[in-house]
């Protein structure tokens, strides 16, 4: 019996991704070209969040500099394609190829994050928070000092000719399947033992450590894996849009993943990526249609963050395990009630 219910799980999940799927490689005919640029960087939102949620939701440190190698890829990949740029610190490398940057991008990002997690993961409790918190503000300063590479405030375009696509359906489909690759990617690894032990931790850290579980070293390993993926998500972010700059460091982005990420449901992969799509599409679709309308009807002095910060705190009070979180139990509650029923 426990069988048969496993594999109903795992069937419900895998045929929702299926139709998930399905839908998302037909929207591109069914909607305008503007949503489904804005459709498409809501994909690569999603690996923003869910590499978060894989050092957040899994082993239970708190990462509040997340943006750091999320800049690191994007500021990589774009120097990448625009190499000249670094001629004025006597450095002459060669232009690479597009896909070649994303994946370098999620690397460089990886190697800070593994020299960072080795010095700070050491640390425990609210400290480690703390330390992450200040890292966006010392890479953005980076951009400023060396303007001349970086461009500074404005930062600059790698040029259509390095796009991901020539067409905004093309970076769509692109963008989807990299989400999927790398979602995918997390979800085996989050599943597999090393998944088992960063769980461990994250329940009860001396616990762990009790039962011979180095700590530190599989919160390095996490840390790593979740920089890999944000460096793979802003490489991909820059090469949709062909512009960088510092947001991709900056407290609001910060700000947003976390959002996504507790209002999805934190540890769970799929709330996170549930979180993420519904958060980026109002914030950069929905609740702005909204409020314009309002403002029409009646000047009401709210905007969409106080709108999306609003939802956090009814989310938090009503559901503070997450939406997926909640929405299992409910399908739970209503499956009890059916075998109930079935037997009378």
């Amino acid at each position: 019996m426990r069988c048969v219910r496993v594999e109903a799980k795992i069937n419900a999940k895998t045929i929702l991704s299926v139709i998930a799927l399905i839908l998302a490689v037909v929207t591109p005919h069914l909607i305008p070209e503007a949503f489904v640029y804005i459709l498409g960087l809501s994909f690569l939102f999603i690996i923003l969040v869910v590499s978060w949620d894989v050092m957040v939701g899994y082993t239970g440190q708190v990462n509040l500099g997340h943006t750091v190698f999320v800049g690191v890829g994007a500021y990589t990949a774009a120097l990448l394609q625009a190499p000249e740029r670094l001629q004025s610190i006597g450095v002459a490398i060669p232009k690479a190829p597009i896909f070649v940057s994303i994946i370098f991008g999620g690397i460089i990002a990886a190697l800070i994050g593994l020299l960072i997690g080795i010095i700070t993961l050491r640390l425990k409790g609210y400290y480690f928070a703390l330390v992450t918190a200040i890292l966006p503000l010392v890479f953005m300063q980076t951009v400023f000092v060396w303007r001349n590479v970086f461009g500074g405030e404005e930062g600059f375009s790698i040029g259509l000719e390095n796009s991901l696509s020539s067409s905004i359906v093309g970076k769509y489909y692109i963008a989807l399947i990299i989400m999927v690759v790398c979602v995918v990617l997390m979800l085996l690894i989050v599943n597999s033992r090393i998944g088992l032990k960063f769980k461990a931790i994250r329940e009860d850290e001396e616990l762990a450590e009790s039962i011979g579980i180095d700590t530190t070293k599989y919160k390095v390993i996490a840390f790593v894996v979740s920089s890999f993926f944000a460096g793979v998500g802003g490489a991909t972010i820059v090469l949709y849009r062909i512009t960088v700059s510092p947001d991709l460091y900056d407290i609001p982005l910060m700000l947003l993943i976390i959002l996504s990420a507790v209002i999805g449901g934190l540890g769970t992969i799929y709330g996170p990526v549930f979180g993420a799509l519904i958060i980026y599409l109002a914030k950069n679709w929905w609740l702005k249609e909204i409020l314009s309308n309002l403002f029409k009807i009646a000047p009401i002095p709210v905007n969409d963050d106080i709108i999306l910060y609003l939802i956090l705190i009814v989310v938090g009070v009503l559901m503070p395990q997450g939406i997926y979180v909640e929405l299992k139990k409910r399908c739970h509650e209503v499956r009890l009630k059916f075998e109930k029923f079935s037997k009378i």
